[in-house]
């Protein structure tokens, strides 16, 4: 039987009023995000302003997620710091406030080796019971997880699975070849997602799933039954969103595509970023229009009935 790890899970962004959390538009995107099929929601990552959150904010948007989303739904909590103790804490604090499971991302800044890394990682596994999936992420972090400390972390119980930020194929293949065939490999590159999960990866926490859930989900359910000639052609109506998203740091054309397709919804971050270009609406609108119509409230509630 599948883990429920594996699936599309949508790193939600997290919508400001002014400097505060906007709660309502929040709940309506946590709302929005069931309603079309995500597999799960991730709180408190790169495309959710993680690191511009306090730690009050990022367990207020755990609970009033859990809240919203019911006892079962999935919610993964983006936590960890270059600080082990501080990640410690953030892992605690999340698995207090009723995360399913941890994104725990490298240490960053100070460069750990491989051995730091790893030690790190397992102090961390000692303070939940919760499942980790590691963030690998070179681009922010500058180190990144060997497969063979992969193999070597994967034999922790509660370390499950990997997020691989640059969608390298080959290495997930390396990682199958380490590690064991259930330990599951997720993608966070959008651009790659038929490819990745063709060569074993299991899964997506990618930022495009703030606007195409469903379309994520059909590409994930076409790759199950091996229709990965059908997984390209949905692949390909995302590349217009793909590229113009890739125009700014993550989230701020996610944010203001959402704005367009949400009403109300600020496209506004926290500094030190800003909002993006107004250039893009236009080009951006375009590409919204190629997406699958929004399932309404009635019609997602009579699929879950289903």
């Amino acid at each position: 039987m599948d883990h429920w790890l594996r699936g599309m899970f949508t790193p939600l962004v997290t919508p400001f009023s002014g400097n505060s959390l906007d709660e309502p538009a929040f709940l309506r995107l946590v709302d929005w995000q069931i309603q079309e099929g995500a597999d799960g929601i991730v709180l408190g990552s790169a495309s959710g302003e993680g690191s511009t959150l306090t730690d009050e904010e990022r367990m207020r948007l755990l609970r009033l997620a859990r809240a919203a989303a019911g006892p079962v739904y999935p919610i993964i909590a983006a936590a960890g710091s270059n600080a082990t103790a501080q990640s410690i804490a953030d892992v605690r604090n999340a698995t207090a406030a009723g995360a399913n499971a941890i994104l725990l991302r490298l240490p960053y800044y100070n460069r750990p080796t491989q051995a730091g890394i790893v030690q790190h990682i397992l102090s961390v596994a000692a303070a939940t019971p919760l499942p980790l999936i590691l963030d690998n992420d070179p681009d922010r972090c500058a180190v990144e997880l060997a497969p063979e400390m992969l193999a070597e972390l994967a034999t922790t119980p509660t370390i499950v699975g990997v997020l691989e930020r640059r969608g390298d194929v080959a290495r997930c293949d390396r990682i199958m070849r380490s590690c064991s065939r259930h330990f599951m490999r997720l993608t966070g590159a959008g651009d790659t997602i038929p490819a990745y999960l063709a060569s074993g990866g299991c899964g997506a926490i990618a930022s495009i799933g703030n606007l195409a859930p469903r379309l994520l989900g059909r590409i994930r359910e076409a790759c199950r039954t091996g229709s990965f000639e059908q997984a390209q052609i949905l692949q390909r109506r995302l590349v217009p969103l793909l590229g113009l998203t890739a125009r700014e740091p993550d989230p701020v054309a996610i944010k203001l595509a959402l704005s367009l397709q949400h009403p109300g919804i600020s496209p506004a971050c926290r500094l030190p970023l800003v909002t993006a270009a107004a250039s893009l609406v236009e080009d951006l609108t375009y590409a919204l229009d190629d997406l699958p119509r929004p399932m309404s409230g009635r019609a997602a509630s009579q699929r879950s009935a289903a």
